[in-house]
Protein backbone atom coordinates (compact mmCIF):
# COMPACT_ATOMS: atom_id res chain seq x y z
CA UNK A 1 0.00 0.00 0.00
CA UNK A 2 1.14 3.29 -0.95
CA UNK A 3 0.56 7.10 0.30
CA UNK A 4 2.15 6.62 4.29
CA UNK A 5 2.89 10.13 5.27
CA UNK A 6 6.75 11.15 5.49
CA UNK A 7 5.97 11.96 8.81
CA UNK A 8 4.28 9.44 11.56
CA UNK A 9 3.77 11.73 14.16
CA UNK A 10 -0.13 11.15 15.41
CA UNK A 11 -2.83 8.20 14.45
CA UNK A 12 -4.66 10.66 12.58
CA UNK A 13 -1.57 10.99 10.55
CA UNK A 14 -2.78 7.37 8.94
CA UNK A 15 -6.06 6.09 7.20
CA UNK A 16 -8.07 3.45 8.78
CA UNK A 17 -6.62 1.55 5.18
CA UNK A 18 -2.86 1.74 6.22
CA UNK A 19 -3.78 0.57 9.88
CA UNK A 20 -5.67 -2.30 8.22
CA UNK A 21 -2.45 -3.04 6.39
CA UNK A 22 0.37 -2.16 8.88
CA UNK A 23 -1.83 -4.81 11.02
CA UNK A 24 -1.95 -7.22 8.07
CA UNK A 25 1.98 -6.66 7.15
CA UNK A 26 2.70 -6.89 11.18
CA UNK A 27 1.11 -10.26 11.33
CA UNK A 28 2.56 -11.67 8.35
CA UNK A 29 6.05 -10.77 9.71
CA UNK A 30 5.00 -12.57 13.42
CA UNK A 31 3.83 -15.86 11.06
CA UNK A 32 7.22 -15.86 8.77
CA UNK A 33 5.31 -15.43 5.86
CA UNK A 34 8.26 -13.10 4.64
CA UNK A 35 11.52 -14.72 5.73
CA UNK A 36 13.10 -12.41 8.37
CA UNK A 37 16.65 -11.85 8.07
CA UNK A 38 16.27 -11.94 4.40
CA UNK A 39 14.04 -9.48 3.00
CA UNK A 40 15.79 -6.23 1.93
CA UNK A 41 13.19 -3.48 2.00
CA UNK A 42 14.60 -1.79 -1.31
CA UNK A 43 15.72 -3.43 -4.41
CA UNK A 44 17.84 -0.25 -5.26
CA UNK A 45 19.85 0.03 -2.25
CA UNK A 46 20.37 -0.85 1.21
CA UNK A 47 17.96 1.94 3.23
CA UNK A 48 19.78 3.68 6.36
CA UNK A 49 17.72 3.88 9.27
CA UNK A 50 18.16 6.17 12.58
CA UNK A 51 17.56 6.44 15.91
CA UNK A 52 17.61 9.60 17.93
CA UNK A 53 16.12 8.98 21.37
CA UNK A 54 15.91 12.65 23.69
CA UNK A 55 14.32 11.00 26.48
CA UNK A 56 15.19 7.11 28.27
CA UNK A 57 14.17 3.70 26.67
CA UNK A 58 14.41 0.30 26.58
CA UNK A 59 11.23 -0.90 24.78
CA UNK A 60 10.98 1.19 21.79
CA UNK A 61 14.11 2.08 20.99
CA UNK A 62 15.48 -1.47 21.12
CA UNK A 63 12.48 -3.27 19.22
CA UNK A 64 13.01 -0.41 17.07
CA UNK A 65 16.36 -1.64 16.16
CA UNK A 66 15.40 -5.36 16.31
CA UNK A 67 13.15 -4.10 13.60
CA UNK A 68 15.32 -2.41 11.07
CA UNK A 69 18.00 -5.02 11.98
CA UNK A 70 15.41 -7.76 11.25
CA UNK A 71 14.52 -5.92 7.79
CA UNK A 72 18.19 -5.80 6.34
CA UNK A 73 18.53 -1.95 6.80
CA UNK A 74 21.17 -0.05 8.01
CA UNK A 75 21.33 1.31 11.68
CA UNK A 76 22.58 4.32 12.90
CA UNK A 77 22.41 5.49 16.57
CA UNK A 78 22.40 9.10 16.83
CA UNK A 79 23.46 10.24 19.91
CA UNK A 80 22.23 13.70 20.33
CA UNK A 81 24.91 14.30 23.51
CA UNK A 82 27.68 14.34 21.24
CA UNK A 83 26.35 16.23 18.28
CA UNK A 84 26.21 19.84 17.21
CA UNK A 85 22.52 20.21 18.95
CA UNK A 86 24.55 21.13 21.55
CA UNK A 87 26.40 23.38 20.24
CA UNK A 88 23.31 25.51 19.39
CA UNK A 89 22.10 23.63 15.78
CA UNK A 90 18.51 23.47 14.93
CA UNK A 91 16.83 19.61 15.35
CA UNK A 92 15.41 20.36 11.50
CA UNK A 93 19.56 21.48 10.34
CA UNK A 94 20.43 18.63 11.80
CA UNK A 95 18.17 16.00 10.50
CA UNK A 96 18.67 17.73 7.22
CA UNK A 97 22.44 16.50 7.77
CA UNK A 98 21.39 13.39 8.42
CA UNK A 99 19.48 12.83 4.93
CA UNK A 100 22.21 14.76 3.08
CA UNK A 101 24.38 11.90 4.41
CA UNK A 102 22.00 8.98 3.24
CA UNK A 103 19.82 8.17 6.24
CA UNK A 104 16.52 7.67 4.57
CA UNK A 105 14.11 7.30 7.74
CA UNK A 106 14.91 8.53 11.47
CA UNK A 107 12.89 7.39 14.72
CA UNK A 108 13.03 10.15 17.22
CA UNK A 109 11.72 10.19 20.91
CA UNK A 110 11.22 13.73 22.28
CA UNK A 111 10.24 15.60 25.41
CA UNK A 112 8.83 18.37 23.54
CA UNK A 113 4.82 18.00 22.81
CA UNK A 114 3.73 18.13 18.94
CA UNK A 115 7.58 18.89 18.32
CA UNK A 116 6.99 17.46 14.90
CA UNK A 117 4.25 19.51 13.50
CA UNK A 118 6.52 22.60 12.40
CA UNK A 119 7.81 19.43 10.02
CA UNK A 120 4.71 19.11 8.17
CA UNK A 121 4.86 21.20 5.82
CA UNK A 122 8.18 20.36 4.58
CA UNK A 123 10.20 17.18 6.01
CA UNK A 124 13.54 17.96 6.78
CA UNK A 125 13.52 13.49 6.67
CA UNK A 126 10.99 10.86 7.03
CA UNK A 127 9.81 10.72 10.74
CA UNK A 128 8.70 8.18 12.80
CA UNK A 129 7.21 9.54 16.48
CA UNK A 130 9.04 7.08 18.84
CA UNK A 131 6.81 9.92 21.80
CA UNK A 132 6.88 13.38 21.86
CA UNK A 133 6.23 14.72 25.52
CA UNK A 134 2.56 13.92 26.59
CA UNK A 135 1.36 14.46 23.02
CA UNK A 136 1.73 10.85 21.24
CA UNK A 137 3.35 7.40 20.34
CA UNK A 138 1.58 5.77 17.92
CA UNK A 139 3.61 2.81 17.36
CA UNK A 140 3.14 2.15 20.52
CA UNK A 141 -1.06 2.21 19.90
CA UNK A 142 -0.23 0.62 17.26
CA UNK A 143 1.13 -3.14 18.52
CA UNK A 144 -1.26 -2.88 21.29
CA UNK A 145 -4.10 -2.92 18.73
CA UNK A 146 -2.43 -5.61 17.36
CA UNK A 147 -2.11 -7.54 20.81
CA UNK A 148 -5.44 -7.04 21.44
CA UNK A 149 -6.51 -8.78 18.21
CA UNK A 150 -4.29 -11.62 18.50
CA UNK A 151 -5.59 -11.79 22.20
CA UNK A 152 -8.81 -12.36 21.11
CA UNK A 153 -9.63 -9.39 23.10
CA UNK A 154 -13.26 -7.69 22.47
CA UNK A 155 -12.11 -4.49 20.27
CA UNK A 156 -15.10 -4.21 17.92
CA UNK A 157 -18.41 -3.55 19.99
CA UNK A 158 -16.39 -3.55 23.19
CA UNK A 159 -14.84 -1.50 25.94
CA UNK A 160 -10.93 -1.25 27.57
CA UNK A 161 -10.54 0.42 30.66
CA UNK A 162 -7.40 2.80 30.40
CA UNK A 163 -6.43 3.21 33.96
CA UNK A 164 -3.70 5.50 35.43
CA UNK A 165 -2.04 9.16 34.32
CA UNK A 166 -4.28 9.24 31.23
CA UNK A 167 -3.82 12.73 30.91
CA UNK A 168 -0.12 12.54 30.60
CA UNK A 169 0.68 9.22 28.86
CA UNK A 170 0.91 9.82 25.04
CA UNK A 171 0.16 6.34 24.86
CA UNK A 172 -3.06 6.53 25.65
CA UNK A 173 -4.24 9.82 23.90
CA UNK A 174 -2.63 7.46 20.60
CA UNK A 175 -4.95 5.00 22.06
CA UNK A 176 -8.16 7.51 22.17
CA UNK A 177 -7.55 8.25 18.33
CA UNK A 178 -7.26 4.73 17.31
CA UNK A 179 -9.55 2.14 19.40
CA UNK A 180 -12.90 4.31 18.20
CA UNK A 181 -11.63 3.89 14.76
CA UNK A 182 -12.25 -0.16 15.56
CA UNK A 183 -15.57 0.48 17.57
CA UNK A 184 -13.87 0.32 21.25
CA UNK A 185 -15.46 2.50 23.36
CA UNK A 186 -12.83 3.62 26.12
CA UNK A 187 -13.19 4.26 29.99
CA UNK A 188 -10.49 6.44 30.92
CA UNK A 189 -10.25 5.74 34.78
CA UNK A 190 -7.86 7.27 37.90
CA UNK A 191 -7.30 10.17 40.14
CA UNK A 192 -8.65 13.26 38.96
CA UNK A 193 -5.56 15.08 38.59
CA UNK A 194 -4.91 12.12 36.24
CA UNK A 195 -8.13 12.31 33.96
CA UNK A 196 -8.72 15.30 31.35
CA UNK A 197 -10.95 18.25 32.12
CA UNK A 198 -12.19 17.76 28.20
CA UNK A 199 -11.42 15.38 25.72
CA UNK A 200 -9.88 17.09 22.37
CA UNK A 201 -12.88 18.19 19.84
CA UNK A 202 -11.44 15.88 16.92
CA UNK A 203 -12.92 13.01 19.47
CA UNK A 204 -16.59 11.28 19.36
CA UNK A 205 -17.36 11.95 22.97
CA UNK A 206 -19.84 8.82 22.98
CA UNK A 207 -17.14 6.68 22.72
CA UNK A 208 -15.64 7.51 26.25
CA UNK A 209 -16.32 7.96 29.92
CA UNK A 210 -14.61 9.36 32.56
CA UNK A 211 -14.70 7.83 36.20
CA UNK A 212 -12.99 7.97 39.53
CA UNK A 213 -13.78 4.61 40.54
CA UNK A 214 -11.56 1.82 39.53
CA UNK A 215 -14.32 -0.52 40.23
CA UNK A 216 -16.61 0.69 37.87
CA UNK A 217 -13.88 0.34 34.95
CA UNK A 218 -13.16 -2.85 35.56
CA UNK A 219 -16.67 -4.13 35.58
CA UNK A 220 -17.79 -1.97 32.53
CA UNK A 221 -14.27 -3.44 30.71
CA UNK A 222 -13.62 -6.10 28.47
CA UNK A 223 -10.28 -5.84 28.67
CA UNK A 224 -7.61 -3.28 31.05
CA UNK A 225 -5.32 -1.05 30.03
CA UNK A 226 -2.70 0.33 33.03
CA UNK A 227 -0.77 3.58 32.80
CA UNK A 228 1.71 4.51 35.22
CA UNK A 229 1.57 7.87 37.25
CA UNK A 230 4.31 9.80 35.64
CA UNK A 231 4.69 12.09 38.79
CA UNK A 232 7.81 13.66 36.81
CA UNK A 233 5.11 15.45 34.99
CA UNK A 234 2.77 16.86 37.31
CA UNK A 235 2.86 20.08 38.45
CA UNK A 236 2.45 19.81 41.94
CA UNK A 237 3.10 16.75 44.51
CA UNK A 238 1.15 13.55 43.88
CA UNK A 239 -0.59 13.50 47.17
CA UNK A 240 -2.67 10.54 45.96
CA UNK A 241 0.63 8.27 45.13
CA UNK A 242 0.43 6.67 48.63
CA UNK A 243 -2.36 4.02 49.01
CA UNK A 244 -2.97 4.03 44.92
CA UNK A 245 -3.04 0.66 44.54
CA UNK A 246 -5.46 -0.07 47.28
CA UNK A 247 -7.66 2.98 46.05
CA UNK A 248 -6.99 2.91 42.13
CA UNK A 249 -4.77 -0.11 41.06
CA UNK A 250 -5.72 -3.80 39.98
CA UNK A 251 -4.15 -6.49 42.13
CA UNK A 252 -4.57 -10.29 41.35
CA UNK A 253 -6.52 -10.72 44.53
CA UNK A 254 -8.86 -7.56 43.66
CA UNK A 255 -9.63 -9.50 40.47
CA UNK A 256 -10.42 -12.85 42.11
CA UNK A 257 -12.64 -11.48 44.35
CA UNK A 258 -14.74 -10.08 42.23
CA UNK A 259 -14.64 -13.30 39.67
CA UNK A 260 -15.46 -15.04 42.99
CA UNK A 261 -18.44 -12.75 44.14
CA UNK A 262 -19.99 -12.83 40.66
CA UNK A 263 -19.22 -9.39 39.87
CA UNK A 264 -17.54 -10.14 37.04
CA UNK A 265 -18.10 -13.29 34.19
CA UNK A 266 -14.37 -13.58 34.00
CA UNK A 267 -10.98 -12.00 34.73
CA UNK A 268 -9.96 -9.81 31.77
CA UNK A 269 -6.26 -9.62 29.65
CA UNK A 270 -4.12 -6.83 31.37
CA UNK A 271 -2.01 -4.65 28.95
CA UNK A 272 0.59 -2.22 30.21
CA UNK A 273 2.94 0.33 27.90
CA UNK A 274 6.26 -0.32 30.46
CA UNK A 275 8.09 0.68 32.65
CA UNK A 276 5.35 -0.86 35.33
CA UNK A 277 5.15 0.42 39.04
CA UNK A 278 4.83 -2.94 40.67
CA UNK A 279 3.09 -2.18 43.82
CA UNK A 280 1.63 0.98 42.61
CA UNK A 281 -0.64 0.62 39.54
CA UNK A 282 -0.77 -3.39 39.74
CA UNK A 283 1.19 -6.16 42.28
CA UNK A 284 3.31 -8.47 41.46
CA UNK A 285 1.00 -11.49 41.43
CA UNK A 286 -1.33 -9.95 38.59
CA UNK A 287 2.55 -9.23 36.68
CA UNK A 288 3.20 -12.80 37.18
CA UNK A 289 -0.34 -14.24 36.35
CA UNK A 290 -1.19 -15.31 32.64
CA UNK A 291 -3.47 -12.43 32.75
CA UNK A 292 -0.91 -9.66 32.27
CA UNK A 293 0.09 -9.77 28.82
CA UNK A 294 2.46 -6.79 28.62
CA UNK A 295 5.44 -9.26 27.66
CA UNK A 296 3.00 -10.41 24.20
CA UNK A 297 2.96 -6.16 23.43
CA UNK A 298 6.69 -6.44 24.04
CA UNK A 299 6.96 -9.41 21.07
CA UNK A 300 4.55 -7.68 19.06
CA UNK A 301 6.48 -4.46 18.83
CA UNK A 302 9.26 -5.91 16.37
CA UNK A 303 6.70 -7.20 14.14
CA UNK A 304 4.40 -3.84 14.13
CA UNK A 305 7.50 -1.92 13.87
CA UNK A 306 8.99 -3.66 11.12
CA UNK A 307 5.67 -3.46 9.23
CA UNK A 308 5.85 0.80 9.70
CA UNK A 309 9.35 0.84 8.37
CA UNK A 310 8.56 -0.84 5.44
CA UNK A 311 5.56 1.23 4.54
CA UNK A 312 7.53 4.81 5.72
CA UNK A 313 10.17 3.82 2.98
CA UNK A 314 7.61 1.96 0.46
CA UNK A 315 8.97 4.98 -1.82
CA UNK A 316 12.27 3.45 -2.17
CA UNK A 317 11.39 0.72 -4.35
CA UNK A 318 9.94 -1.90 -1.71
CA UNK A 319 7.36 -4.93 -3.76
CA UNK A 320 4.48 -6.45 -1.79
CA UNK A 321 5.01 -10.01 -1.07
Amino acid sequence: MNGFPPILAEINDLSKDQINWLLYSAKRFKLGVVPVGKYQISDSHQPIIATSFLENSTRTKHSFVIAIQKLGAMYVDFNTETSSLKKGESLEETLLTLRHQGVDLCIIRTSVSHQFDEFKAAPPIRIINGGDGINQHPTQALLDLMTFMDDGSKVSGGTVGIIGDCVHSRVAHSLMELLPQFGCKIILAGPEECLPKKLDSRLDSSMFHLTNDTKEAILKSDFLYLLRIQKERHSGPATYYDGYLQKHGVSLARLEHMLSGGEISKIPFVYHPGPANVGVELDHALMKSRYYRAHAQVTNSVYMRMAIIKAMLANLGEKDE
